[in-house]
């Protein structure tokens, strides 16, 4: 018998789509009833729910979820028998987890599989840094720390960068156990009926106090509600939790979480409670806000708009460069300008001058050298505005992180990936809860100074008689325990 948890790796864990719909199997898959191959499908019966879900797709979900999904480790029928050979037609049933939950589970798996596939990070950074010729730059085939392009599940990409280059996801979720004390005593009529009765209170009381519970969806509430907190240094018993503080393991997880996606006033996703039972299972899948986010890229395309807008206004309130043909009437307007200038610096020809200039050279030479020199200072003024020009028409594009800041990502989350941490504490709490019994409050005339009152149950005729709403105080030992895992879509 083979251990579903372990007996296919975590390999491409987003190498096929998490597409889960009922009606996935009916439009043209076929299955090649190899068991062992990754791409067969598996029939999942999650409380008369039923998805079709490949092996690789749900061997790449992390372990917590695994282990909720199948408790005992293995695959059970219908019947609780195990199935060692798993088979196309075999049916796996699963009983103790809600369908919306794992409906919700495969929706934020699907998002972080299509994000990894259709914009790969290392496809923004080629857009961000490629050449005007359209290859990639040497610095941006080193941008993440890794040679070439990494595919998915290709396992070239270092722990360091997993957080900014992989779709990755904080599952948090909490498994909470409460038992109920009524803070009152109990009298019956009949001996005979006082076990049905009492067994009819507590029964009202428990599912009383899980709608209360479950209505309570905030998060981070249940951390203030641990019976090892201290209080304030006024001493004031006060369970209200703005009179506590944490304690620094508590405020440590709580500043990492805050920091990598939840916010404090963040709720559960998902909260159910099993029937008949007094547990409570919550579960929220937090997508960290990295570069293979759609957050991320609106950020980039709007910083790269603003970009181009900024180097097109640029360009046209540049000079344009003169073309050749006004560059050498410019260079003949300099010239003139420059000969009159010579003309007016020589003196006035003397009789013995011009017997000088006529037999010596050095003064048309001297002349000569003087205008071939400011032709070309002209000339090197011209090609260099040209060339100024040339670099203004096509700007190096800008790297990603020039346009878009780095996000700041926790390093402190990759303990927990692929190791999921519990933390388990308890917590106690005083209602009143609303229930209908068969009785009433009794009057308590032979003890008036009774603090604690009694509940007085008469055995019914009939369903309907005798059955009043009252309110009952109720003491609440609450047991909640905590799994975190980080999960990375497309990692080895």
């Amino acid at each position: 018998m083979e251990n579903v948890i372990t007996q296919v790796s975590q390999n491409n864990g987003a190498a096929s789509n998490f597409l889960l719909k009922e009606q996935q199997h009916g439009q043209g898959y076929t299955d090649n009833g190899d068991e062992d191959n990754a791409n067969s499908l598996i029939h999942l019966n999650i409380q008369e729910n039923h998805y079709y879900i490949t092996r690789d797709q749900l061997m790449s979900l992390p372990e917590s979820l695994l282990l909720c999904l199948f408790p005992s480790g293995v695959f059970l029928d219908r019947q609780g028998q195990v199935i060692s050979n798993l088979m196309p037609n075999d049916e796996v049933y699963v009983s103790n987890f809600p369908p919306d939950c794992f409906e919700y589970i495969m929706e934020v798996y699907s998002k972080a599989y299509e994000d990894l596939i259709n914009f790969p990070v290392h496809k923004l950074n080629d857009r961000a840094s490629a050449r005007k010729d359209g290859g990639l730059s040497s610095a941006a085939r080193g941008f993440f720390s890794f040679g070439g392009s990494a595919s998915p599940g290709s396992g070239s990409s270092t722990e360091n960068e997993i957080l900014h280059e992989k779709p990755t996801i904080i599952v948090l979720r909490e498994d909470l156990d409460y038992y109920c004390v009524p803070q009152s005593d109990f009298e019956f009529d009949s001996d005979e009926s006082s076990d049905d009765l009492l067994y009819h209170v507590m029964a009202q009381v428990k599912a009383a106090a899980g709608s209360y519970l479950t209505a309570k969806a905030s998060i981070f509430q249940g951390l203030y509600s641990s019976n090892r907190l201290k209080k304030q240094k006024d001493g004031k018993n006060n369970s209200n939790s703005k009179e506590r503080t944490l304690g620094p393991a508590e405020q440590h997880l709580l500043d990492m979480l805050c920091s990598s996606g939840f916010a404090k006033d963040s709720r559960w996703e998902n909260r159910t409670q099993e029937p008949g039972k007094t547990v409570i299972s919550s579960l929220s899948l937090c997508r960290i806000v990295n570069e293979t986010t759609e957050e991320f890229r609106q950020k980039y395309h709007a910083a790269r708009a603003k970009w181009e807008q900024e180097v097109k206004a640029a360009q046209e309130n540049t000079i344009t460069p003169v073309g050749s043909s006004v560059s050498l009437n410019s260079l003949s307007r300099t010239t003139s300008r420059n000969n009159q200038a010579i003309n007016a610096l020589l003196p006035t020809k003397s009789a013995s001058q011009t017997s000088i200039a006529s037999h010596g050279r050095p003064v048309v030479e001297k002349r000569k050298s003087r205008l071939s020199t400011l032709a070309d200072n002209v000339r090197s003024r011209s090609s260099s505005a040209q060339r100024s020009s040339s670099k203004t028409r096509h700007p190096e594009p800008p790297r990603l992180y020039d346009l878009v800041p780095r996000p700041d990502i926790n390093p402190k989350l990759l303990l927990f990936w692929r190791k999921p941490a519990r933390k388990c504490w308890w917590g106690e709490e005083k209602i009143n809860l609303e229930v209908q019994v068969y009785g009433s409050w009794a009057t308590n005339k032979d003890n008036p100074d009774k603090k604690v009152r009694t509940l007085s149950l008469k055995t019914p005729k009939d369903p309907e008689d005798g059955l009043n709403k009252i309110s009952i105080p109720v003491r609440l030992h609450i047991r909640r325990v905590w799994t975190l895992e980080l999960s990375a879509v497309g990692v080895e």
